[in-house]
């Protein structure tokens, strides 16, 4: 399964869960499992944060499918002005 790592802003909706397993294989599915476990864990919540996806940093992760044993780590989108 792939390994989901939650930064402290969003542990607040997981109850202080750190990292976690999933069974789905593309960000479309990820975000409808992860707010199906959490309930607190909005939608909109989650696609506040960018993704990285094996070390692989993805802004906008929509699209995005990954292998089985991925580890996808939730971060801050970074904006420049």
């Amino acid at each position: 399964m792939a390994k989901v790592i939650f930064p402290s802003d969003l542990q607040a909706f997981t109850g202080d869960t750190a990292e976690v397993e999933v069974t789905s294989v593309n960000y479309r599915d990820l975000v409808a499992e992860l707010s199906g476990r959490y309930p607190a864990l909005t939608e909109e919540a989650i696609r506040k944060h960018a993704l990285a996806i094996d070390g692989m940093i993805i802004h906008n992760p929509f699209l995005e499918a990954f292998n089985s044993d991925s580890e996808l780590v939730f971060f801050a989108k970074i904006a420049g002005g």
